[in-house]
């Protein structure tokens, strides 16, 4: 039997539902995810979920910590936490910079 573990970049994953429109699986158990998407012959032994939390505003700061307790609940998961870094765009029309956050470094 072959161990599994599965590696789960949660910003790629939370945006990539988001722009499909399947915001109704946002509470995913990522460690069914995981288990489901094995092959025979395999097992599934570590899951490991990589995020960086966010600052504001405090609606999305509290549905996130409330995400990240349920999984902290999932046996065999494990979360690891990186960091914001503000990346700097300006608009072509008029100029304004803005500041846009980029997840970096989760180790």
């Amino acid at each position: 039997m072959a161990r599994v573990i599965a590696y789960i970049d949660g910003f790629n994953l939370y945006f990539g539902l988001k722009s499909q429109g399947w915001e109704r699986y946002l509470w995913l158990n990522v460690q069914a995810l995981a288990g489901n998407l094995l092959q025979p012959g395999q097992t599934l032994v570590h899951t490991k979920y990589f995020t960086a939390r966010v600052s504001f505003p405090a609606d999305k700061v509290k549905r996130q910590a409330t995400y990240l307790d349920a999984l902290h609940t999932l046996s065999d998961v494990s979360i690891f936490y990186g960091r914001y870094q503000l990346n700097s765009f300006t608009c072509r029309n008029c100029s304004f910079v803005h500041q846009i956050p980029n997840e970096k470094m989760t180790t």
